[in-house]
């Protein structure tokens, strides 16, 4: 009996369904990346899918021909390929070769189409630079099978880890915050407020929490050298307030607040202006001396929600009934500049992202009701709304602000910038929309990104997965630097860390204690 001829038909088979496994991984990272492959990537995707079916229609046409056998074939039988007696053609070799033909010309194109493809991504990405205004993924970095964002190896920077600090307390016990003080950062810790050299990591000074109490609140930055931080009893009201001087710990002065303390966790310093949301009433005190200037006392059926502010102007959120305004507040004399009545009709949370531009993102209870980020200009007219929910998933607001995973968001050169998360794979990215028109202005996609911060330059830092630090340019999300660690073991990163950028490197902070995770660690 002769043997089947099969050996080029499953060899065809075998080369044809790796070829469909190598475009059916790319159209599924795309998908991944947050889009379906385009231009040249699509041709190529769609050219092999049409050469892998061209070639195994010619295999299986190549198989049924020589499927029989002496055995079983007729002595009588027409061959293959020449006329039956009835007039009618036999399938045969002259199908088959046809359709290897076709084969492989489908093949000749794939290959052409995928070279011209390698040929000018490369003079893709020089030409377009990092995010689009469409808001694409920007196209200075090309999406690897992970879904993140890979930088061109020239803007690939080694750093190390310089010194870690070891955990702090007990499993999920969290801190309030941090500062960025030039060659030094201060955590607040649930133990104190330590400040660190962030060249080794000492301990420069430090604020411990008095026995069995823990830090409750913090500013978010400091004016003037002097910056507050609060703490309380366990399940006491946070009633403590200390102002600290930032170059040697000092505490300035130290006030016991009335009733139940800071409401809302809100205090803030705006030039030599401490002010403070309490019990009853905003009030604002010298950060030098602690003596009193003003207080506006809450209005009845009246409560303030959030606050923060500058050396000029106090912003402060408050919720009156089912309904909620900003004001604003002239920080030294605590006189009102202008109210303006927020799109609510339920209870609500909101939390400040920005005084100057102000900024305010709310999260009313009404599922209907508002979930955005609102932008005022200095008279307080609205002039942007952007929802906390959209096309690149849940936008990341600080605070009890939103569904998503926390972080601060920021306002830069006209721009709203926070990461996003998009389910159900949870795919991250940076995010930046106009603070003019609240369209989106770019994307930045970055797997694992967990934290971003404005550097000294003007660039934004975004922290990911493995210690990775991309520098973004703020003005188009073009990828101008990424930093990564060339250390074997990596500190682990917690839920919800902060980035802060210091003198010739980073400090990452663990806010969050999940599975003993280090303080706060240094790449520089």
């Amino acid at each position: 009996m002769t043997p089947q001829r099969r050996g080029p038909a499953t060899g065809a088979v075998a080369l044809s369904g790796a070829a469909f496994g190598a475009a059916a991984v790319l159209l599924g990272a795309g998908v991944v990346a947050g889009g379906w492959p385009t231009g040249w990537a699509a041709a190529v995707c769609a050219l092999v899918l049409a050469a892998v079916g061209v070639t195994v229609l010619a295999a299986t046409r190549r198989t049924a021909g020589g499927a029989r056998t002496p055995d079983t074939e007729p002595q009588d039988a027409v061959p293959r390929g020449h006329p039956s007696p009835d007039g009618t053609a036999t399938p045969g070799r002259s199908s088959s070769s046809s359709s290897f033909v076709a084969a492989v010309v489908a093949w000749s194109v794939a290959v052409l189409a995928a070279g011209i493809w390698a040929a000018t991504s490369g003079d893709e990405d020089e030409r377009g630079g990092g995010g689009n205004a469409k808001g694409g993924p920007s196209t200075s970095a090309q999406s690897t099978p992970s879904g993140r964002s890979a930088a061109p190896s020239s803007l690939a920077e080694d750093t190390a880890v310089a010194w870690t600090v070891p955990a702090v307390g007990q499993k999920y016990d969290e801190g309030v915050g941090a500062w960025t003080l030039g060659p030094t950062v201060a955590q607040g810790r649930i133990d104190g407020l330590f400040a660190y050299d962030a060249a080794d990591g000492s301990v420069r000074w430090s604020v411990p929490a008095p026995t069995r109490e823990a830090l409750c609140a913090i500013t978010p930055d400091t004016e003037e050298g002097i910056g507050l931080v609060a703490h309380g009893r366990h399940e006491k009201p946070c009633a403590t307030l200390l102002a600290v001087r930032t170059s040697d710990g000092k505490v300035m002065w130290k006030r016991k607040l009335a009733g139940t303390g800071l409401v809302g966790h809100a205090l803030a310093v705006g030039g030599t202006t401490a002010v403070t949301a309490e019990d009853g009433a905003v009030r604002a005190r010298s950060t030098e001396s602690g003596e009193q200037r003003w207080q506006r006392p809450a209005p009845k059926g009246c409560r303030p929600l959030t606050l923060d502010a500058d050396a000029t102007r106090t912003l402060l959120v408050e919720q009156c009934g089912t309904g909620a305004r900003l004001l604003a507040l002239d920080t030294r004399t605590g006189a009102q500049r202008w109210t303006r009545d927020l799109p609510v009709e339920s209870p609500a949370t909101a939390s400040l992202v920005s005084v100057t531009p102000a900024v305010v993102a709310v999260d009313e209870a009404d599922a209907r009701g508002t979930h955005a980020f609102l932008g005022f200009d200095d008279e307080g007219a609205p002039t942007v709304s952007v929802p906390l929910t959209g096309p690149e998933g849940v936008l990341s607001a600080h605070g009890d602000v939103g569904d998503g995973f926390a972080g601060r968001p920021l306002a830069v050169d006209g721009l709203l910038i926070t990461l996003a998360e998009k389910a159900p794979m949870g795919s991250r990215a940076v995010v930046a929309f106009s603070l003019k028109d609240g369209k989106k202005a770019w994307t930045h996609r970055e797997e694992g990104a967990t934290a971003i911060a404005a550097e000294p330059d003007g660039r934004v830092a975004c922290l990911a997965y493995g210690d990775t630090i991309t520098l973004l340019e703020p003005a188009d999300g073009r990828v101008s630097t990424v930093l990564k660690p060339d250390t074997p073991e990596l500190p682990a990163v917690s839920i919800r860390p902060l980035l802060l950028p210091v003198t010739g490197g980073h400090v990452v902070l663990n806010q969050i204690n999940m599975s003993a995770e280090p303080a706060a660690f240094a790449l520089r």
